[in-house]
């Protein structure tokens, strides 16, 4: 049976044999860090005798990325994730090892549970202070990976790679020979597009960025209200994704609801009027991106569409009074959560978000910028 290990395999396996504490993976979009960093662990469990604890913010982020990547790698290598599983536990038994995934949900009391082996903190700079990692870490009696996309100095520049040894490993989708071409594309794309360059650094490449941070910090997992009025934002792109947002917004308890629906890129607008379709009836209200007039005319004939009004506040505007939200997402909104970890100023002072990570936002954004401007929105909220 063949195995697609990339170099960032090799590279963490000669790390580990080498009994290093600390293994860092730095990396762009598409480098493979952490599938190749769930490979290894794979191994180390079938042939050791090891307790492993894969972390991260919230359990849902795992789910939908980490666990969902290694039930891949354990169908790949011939074995049945099914009989390997306990899924209320979210564990998994190889050999005579155990693999837990766990979410932090920032509890540090959570990082006070029983000792490990080995410890896997995924994209480590997400809702994580160092105070968890450091909890978690001391815990550990082997090998600590970590991983991360390097938008922004975090606590691991000021507090970790000073003082305590390690191995930092760089990586970008070069070394990822394996990428699907779609997504190759999607990042190379990106190169030479205007507007793009700090993209291109971080994500691209896998350097270093000077970012101002998350914009939304503010956000969780949660259920849908659906007794609050709701309705659709709608964000159109081709070779970037069309998305689709159920979203309600509660003024008085200021907390912005949502609910990813559609999320995929190269649509016709028959295929979006489908996908559509698929989520919202005819009467239901979706307020869409202004940009492609001609979009909005052909999913009329199907759908209560309307363009937003962008007249009334600018982007930054926007996204500030949005702050002043409490967001909740529900456990299937996993390109949502990822926008919301990767969408940063690029110049806050001058109120400019980065692109690239903005098409779930944008689409929120529409729908909110449509309720706050209603006046009984006001009158009820604001009074």
């Amino acid at each position: 049976m063949e195995v697609n290990l990339s170099d960032v395999f090799f590279k963490n396996l000669d790390a580990y044999l080498s009994g290093e504490h600390l293994i860092i993976n730095q990396g762009g979009q598409g480098s493979s860090k952490a599938f190749s960093i769930l490979q290894l662990l794979y191994f180390i469990a079938k042939q050791e005798t090891k307790r492993i604890t894969i972390a991260s913010y919230a359990l849902p982020h795992l789910k939908q990325g980490a666990m969902a990547d290694f039930d891949k790698i354990l169908d790949s290598m011939g074995e049945n994730p099914g009989l390997m599983k306990n899924i209320s536990e979210s564990t998994y038994t190889i050999g005579k090892s155990t693999i837990e995934f766990f979410g932090i949900e920032g509890n540090i009391a959570k990082a006070h549970g029983p000792r490990r082996d080995i410890l896997f903190i995924n994209e480590c700079n997400r809702k994580i202070t160092y105070e968890i990692y450091d909890q978690l870490a001391t815990r550990t009696q082997g090998t600590v990976f970590l991983d991360f996309n390097p938008d922004c100095e975090f606590w691991l520049h000021e507090k970790v790679l000073p003082n305590f040894k390690h191995t930092l490993i760089k990586s970008n989708f070069i070394n990822n020979p394996w990428l699907p071409e779609k997504e190759l594309q999607n990042i190379l794309a990106k190169r030479e597009k205007p507007g793009f360059e700090n993209w291109w650094k971080v994500y691209g490449l896998g350097e270093l960025g000077k970012y101002e941070g998350a914009i939304f910090t503010n956000w969780e997992y949660g259920e849908f209200d659906n007794s609050i009025p709701y309705g659709y934002g709608c964000d159109f792109g081709f070779n970037d994704p069309d998305t689709l947002i159920k979203v309600a917004v509660d003024g008085k308890r200021k907390i912005i609801y949502c609910d990813e629906k559609i999320y995929k890129s190269g649509n016709s607008a028959d295929q979006l009027r489908q996908l559509i379709s698929s989520h919202c009836n005819r009467n239901e209200l979706i307020i869409a991106d202004c940009a492609d007039a001609r979009m909005i005319a052909e999913l009329r004939k199907y759908f209560n569409i309307r363009p937003i009004d962008k007249k009334k506040w600018t982007i930054s505007e926007a996204l500030k009074m949005m702050q002043d939200y409490e967001i909740v997402i529900t456990e299937n909104s996993a390109n949502l959560a990822k926008e919301l970890n990767n969408y940063i100023w690029s110049d806050k002072k001058a109120g400019v978000p980065m692109e690239g990570f903005d098409h779930t936002i944008d689409a929120i954004r529409y729908w909110f910028m449509h309720i706050i401007a209603k006046p009984s929105y006001i009158q009820r909220w604001h009074s």
